[in-house]
């Protein structure tokens, strides 16, 4: 409850509320509180409220305040990249589809952290960059407000060459390289190795001389000589420009959990990243010795509070034992860590 009065405290001062306007709010976001079944009802029951929290966003007393209000009050939320087979839409792609909704069509949507930062990519036609960005800036800041983002950088840009783009014109290499994918999965199917042709396994490094496939051979295969010599029949077949093949070694487990752990460690970190609160500033992880190391980089100078280190772990915990995410990091070791600005560990999540 102390928590609480203070947040209202502060929320008195940046809105001045009236005594009667801040007790009705209150009110509601207590009796939402009793309503829900949602987790750490102990120190964030009442946080779910969040249809008070936007009521204060649409006001007219809106501002970058409110989002910074909202981004401490709405609850820390990790959603797996996939749930139930189907692809959970993250922040760009809910950007992509309001955008569109709009109007607008989209070449891309894309987020680069440290400082965070929203591009917005549009093929324009009946409208100047200025007239675009005038229309969708207001429109995706006040979906980002709603969702906690205050501590990012919006561009609103236009596409080159969109004509080209648009028609799905692919260069002459792109070609080849997609052909020669093609021709690798089907060898390494066709040699039983199902999981293996599933990874990205085929390179092409081309230059104005000549184009050479690369090819990524897992250790345990026995039979990469035949299976080189099976894709360069095939290659030469469909009279495809390759001079020559390099063929590297990997350890495939370790490929595996690493391009697992690659998902993981982002669905962590994007649903922090963006928010004033937390401060994210960058993600790294590696895998070493079949152990998982995360280290998500913050800008905090000093340990947040306890109620903030308390909610980052049982987010990230519930987030970890979802059945989805169980599954995706099998039986691997793995260590969590959230750092301040001077690389000191303030939480530590391990197996």
């Amino acid at each position: 409850m102390q928590f609480l009065d203070k947040q209202f405290k502060d929320l008195e001062e940046e809105l001045k509320l009236t005594d009667k306007a801040k007790e009705q709010l209150k009110s509601k976001i207590m009796y939402n509180s009793h309503k829900t079944k949602k987790r750490n009802k102990k120190y964030y029951g009442w946080v779910t409220a969040v249809t008070c929290i936007l009521l204060i966003i649409t006001s007219p007393l809106y501002s970058s305040k409110m989002a910074s209000m909202a981004s401490k009050i709405l609850p820390i939320s990790i959603l797996p990249n996939y749930s139930n087979g189907q692809e959970n839409p993250d922040l760009t792609s809910q950007l992509f589809e309001l955008v569109e909704k709009e109007g607008y069509i989209v070449n891309s949507v894309g987020i680069t952290p440290s400082p965070y930062t929203i591009e917005i990519s549009l093929f324009l036609k009946d409208s100047t960059l200025k007239q675009a960005a005038e229309d969708l800036e207001p429109k995706v800041k006040s979906y980002l407000y709603e969702n906690g983002y205050d501590k990012y950088e919006l561009k609103v840009s236009e596409a080159a060459e969109a004509e080209a783009l648009q028609e799905g014109q692919g260069d002459e290499s792109s070609i080849v390289y997609e052909k020669v994918r093609e021709i690798v999965k089907e060898v390494f199917i066709l040699y039983g190795y199902v999981k293996e042709a599933d990874y990205e396994l085929a390179g092409l490094k081309t230059s104005k001389a000549s184009n050479i496939v690369t090819i990524d051979m897992p250790d345990h295969i026995q039979e990469s000589t035949e299976i080189v010599t099976e894709i360069e029949k095939k290659i030469e077949s469909k009279n495809l420009d390759i001079e020559d093949i390099e063929v590297n070694t990997f350890n495939f487990s370790h490929r595996q959990q690493d391009d697992r752990w690659a998902y993981i460690a982002s669905d962590i970190y994007d649903a922090m990243a963006g928010k004033s609160t937390y401060q994210l500033t960058g993600l790294s992880y590696k895998v070493k010795d079949g152990h998982t190391y995360v280290s998500i980089k913050t800008d905090l100078e000093k340990q947040p509070s306890k109620e903030i280190i308390q909610e980052i772990k049982l987010a990230t915990q519930e987030y970890l034992a979802l059945p989805e995410t169980k599954e995706k990091i099998v039986n691997d070791n793995y260590s969590i860590q959230f750092l301040l600005k001077n690389k000191k560990s303030f939480v530590k999540i391990t197996s």
